[in-house]
């Protein structure tokens, strides 16, 4: 029997149809992920606004506790975190590891979308209940004790078929950047999230340990888990935006496991000369300082992987956001070790350069490369292009721009109040001091926030409007400049 050889036109159309499979397969669970965690978002940096004009205007919208700053920040940071954090990540997560694996989410759709919906309603019940001054007082786990346990399983339940597809998977060029990143991320978020629960709201009278547990908690769902998956996300989407494979596997080797070696040892430096075992301290100083190395790492390779595509940035939605997120990348490296390093470290401890470098990793690093991969991944869950141009580069500019200025005021606000908190001169002076001294950092952040809130309001009636099918019909893709329409085929048939 005599067979028909395969043609390359065959293969190309065998490839769209596979793509189309998986795609269809994972829409839902992504599109409700993305869609809840655009929801929140816009929560968040609202009461971002909120918490920062009430940390100079106490007064403002009258007395109510339910809205004091002590309530609507620890709100704001969860919201980002929780609600729009986990829930984009995930949704990225999934969708890569399907496509990178070649594999359909074959069951198990209605248990992720009832999965989604529990993480919601805990989500809200844990932000309401903070908001009702039901704190627990543990940052970035304020929310009550009964949250946890939903959240974990909720979070399992999208990481077994993520892990079981990287299982399933055909690897035949061997190391898959992408692939690793993101089942790092979902093997490290359980035991981060179970060790720092367990140990802080379940062993009793642990002291001034408590405290550093929770700083390690946070450095390390940062650096573990966000920062891999923006990380993979990047590693994904450039080679297949720019049509050039990564520059060097054994550079993105090496960022890889060095991050997962340095990344678990941080956060006790923040309470360095205090009621810690100063071997703590060292530690996590030293880690800080090291993980300059896998961001020097990924940052070359990144820089490797795109020489002569630089042009592609002011076409491609996808690519702009993640590039400039990938510049922000090394720049939560340099805070981090600025707070880590004992030289500098004792100036930023305990000021707003903290901040600082939770806002530069969460929203200028990960939020901008999810925001890159939501443009490139909705259109080919929903049938349909972006409508409007126009918002997508408003909520590029608004987003750069706000980052920036919330990162340079806290970092600048940060390094003020160290040098005067260490000043001898100072000492004898009420706190109420420094806190005015802050005041014109904490109005540009309130205005940052604010410029940020409405790109993202725009950003989530673009994506609802999405959602709901009623984008541009088009087999082109929405690009920032119309004269390269036919630039980037990658990302018009991938």
């Amino acid at each position: 029997m005599q067979t028909t050889p395969a043609t390359p036109d065959t293969d190309l159309q065998a490839d769209n149809l596979r793509r189309a499979a998986i795609d269809k397969s994972v829409k839902g669970p992504v599109l409700f992920l993305f869609t809840n965690g655009a929801f929140w978002l816009m929560l968040s940096t609202v009461l971002g606004v909120l918490a920062a004009i009430k940390l100079v205007e106490p007064g403002f919208l009258g007395d109510c506790q339910f809205i004091s700053y002590g309530r609507l920040q620890p709100a704001h940071i969860n919201a980002l975190v929780y609600g729009w954090g986990v829930q984009a990540a995930l949704g990225i997560m999934l969708w890569i590891m399907a496509r990178r694996s070649g594999q359909e989410l074959k069951g198990g759709k209605s248990l992720l979308i009832t999965a989604g919906v529990f993480w919601n309603i805990t989500v809200t019940l844990g932000i309401l209940s903070i908001l009702c001054g039901k704190s627990t007082s543990i940052e970035w786990l304020e929310m009550p004790k009964f949250v946890w346990p939903v959240l974990l399983l909720a979070f399992l339940c999208y990481a077994w078929p993520i892990a079981r597809m990287f299982g399933r998977a055909f690897r035949p060029e061997g190391f898959m950047v992408s692939t690793w990143y993101i089942l790092g991320a979902c093997f490290w978020f359980p035991w981060i999230f179970v060790t720092a629960n367990v140990a802080l709201h379940c062993l009793p009278n642990l002291g001034a340990i408590g405290a550093g547990i929770d700083a390690w908690y946070i450095h390390a769902v940062i650096l573990l888990f966000f920062v891999p998956v923006g990380v993979g996300a990047a590693y994904y989407f450039i080679p297949k935006i720019t049509g050039q494979p990564i520059a060097s596997a054994q550079l993105a080797s090496a960022g890889f496991w060095t991050l997962a070696v340095l990344g678990g040892w941080t956060g006790m430096q923040k309470y360095m000369g205090g009621p810690l075992p100063a071997w703590m301290t060292s530690v996590g100083a030293c880690a800080g300082v090291l993980l300059l190395i896998p961001v020097g790492l990924v940052g070359l390779n990144h820089h490797l992987t795109t020489l002569g595509k630089h042009s592609a940035v002011a076409t491609s939605p996808t690519l702009r956001f993640i590039f400039f997120g990938a510049l922000f990348y090394p720049v939560s490296g340099l805070i981090l070790a600025l707070n880590s390093a004992f030289w500098t470290g004792a100036s930023f401890q305990f000021t707003q350069s903290w901040y600082s470098f939770q806002v530069v990793s969460l929203y200028g690093f990960f939020s901008m490369c999810a925001f890159g991969a939501i443009y490139y991944i909705v259109p080919r869950l929903s049938g349909c292009e972006w409508l409007s141009v126009r918002l997508i580069r408003n909520h590029f500019w608004f987003s750069v721009y706000g980052v920036g200025t919330i990162v340079i005021m806290s970092l600048v606000a940060g390094w003020q109040q160290g040098n005067d908190l260490n000043n001898p001169e100072h000492w004898d002076q009420t706190f109420m001091n420094h806190v005015i001294n802050s005041r014109p950092y904490v109005v540009s952040r309130a205005v940052a926030w604010a410029l940020i809130s409405f790109s993202n309001v725009m950003f989530l009636l673009h994506l609802l409007l999405m959602v709901a099918g009623l984008g541009r019909r088009s087999s082109a893709p929405t690009l920032l400049e119309h004269h390269d329409d036919h630039a980037l085929p990658n990302e018009a048939h991938a």
